[in-house]
């Protein structure tokens, strides 16, 4: 098993035969890069930043999906069921149209939310949490590797790939480890953009919580701050929204509309039962997501909770939970019949 960052280094490095394209990244040191906004922020203050991660990117597509089939069915419905000759089938068309929007939405928010990546700074500690387990890593010490690599197949060529990743244990179990990465898609990722990326994190644990495009500390929110976290927030639904702009901008220039701005206005309307499905299920899944976190990390995410860390309470956390457990076994045991 690999047990911390070093390893993990040696390891990659190992894989792909060479250490030129991989490097092994300290929280306490600059790399000499200039921060670069991950995009994938959900929120930033003062308190602690989260990125949100694929499986949220993802969250709402099979509603999305219900949306756009049963808006065709509403919109059939109000088109042709009314003067159809068949008014039983047509009522049973816009049963089975709500049906397919209700019937994936109610599926996807009764799960459980996709958390995010959290980084506090109160505690200068890293949580995430994976089906149902807490993970968490101290900032002090802390070691990132980054690396990019090529995938080559005969259809797409050469792509460059490339993550960025950390190490965490797993709360009341140290010695379970797992590595998640931090820079969300692969595909197209460079190294100095990782570089980026971690500096842009590591300005927000050790700098503060503002800072400008070299890094350095600013008393207030800036606009390399506020740009990039307005880029971060841009979802499928805006990029379609955006679409509908292009044909007015193209006639401003007075040299026709093009095929492709054609194409980006269509889209924006008849994907807009899609995305606008997808949207609805990640705003509440973002929403959700908060009070979803155990009791000792909502404590610590409160701007007047406690400031010790997770691994300073671990022991004691974990054994006043295995007491309560025997507590409970026990009445179990004197109150079902012999």
């Amino acid at each position: 098993m690999i047990e911390d960052a070093k390893k993990l280094f040696d390891a990659v490095a190992s894989k792909f035969g060479t250490s030129s394209n991989t490097l092994l990244l300290s929280g306490s040191s600059s790399s000499s890069y200039a921060p670069s906004q991950p995009g994938l922020v959900e929120s930033q203050d003062e308190e602690f930043l989260s990125l949100r991660t694929a499986s949220a990117d993802s969250r709402g597509t099979l509603t999305g999906v219900g949306f756009f089939i049963g808006g065709v069915g509403i919109l059939a419905f109000l088109l042709h069921g009314i003067f159809g000759q068949s008014p039983d089938l047509n009522w049973f068309l816009l049963l089975l149209s709500i049906a397919l929007i209700a019937v994936p939405t109610i599926w996807e928010l009764s799960r459980p939310p996709s958390m995010p990546i959290i980084f506090n700074r109160r505690t200068q500690e890293v949580y995430y949490e994976m089906k149902g387990d807490l993970y968490h890593a101290n900032w002090d010490g802390i070691e990132a590797v980054a690396y990019e690599y090529k995938i080559i197949n005969q259809y797409s060529g050469s792509i460059v790939h490339g993550n960025l990743e950390i190490m965490l244990q797993k709360f009341g179990a140290p010695d379970e480890r797992i590595v998640l990465n931090l820079s969300g898609v692969p595909a197209g990722k460079r190294l100095p953009a990782l570089i980026g990326i971690w500096e842009y994190l590591r300005c927000f644990m050790t700098v503060g919580p503002w800072f400008d495009e070299a890094g350095r500390k600013t008393e207030s929110r800036n606009t390399f701050i506020e740009k990039g976290l307005k880029s971060g927030r841009v979802s499928f639904l805006d990029q379609l929204l955006q679409g509908r702009k292009f044909i007015g901008e193209e006639r401003k220039e007075g040299n026709g509309i093009s095929g492709s701005a054609f194409l980006y206005w269509l889209d924006s309307y008849l994907l807009f039962p899609f995305a606008f499905g997808m949207e609805c299920v990640q705003k509440i899944d973002r929403m959700r997501s908060r009070k979803h976190w155990p009791d000792v990390v909502q404590e610590r995410l409160d701007p007047n909770g406690p400031t010790s860390r997770l691994i300073d309470i671990e022991e004691d956390y974990m054994a006043q939970k295995q007491k309560e457990l025997e507590e409970l076994h026990e009445r179990m045991r004197k109150t079902l019949p012999r």
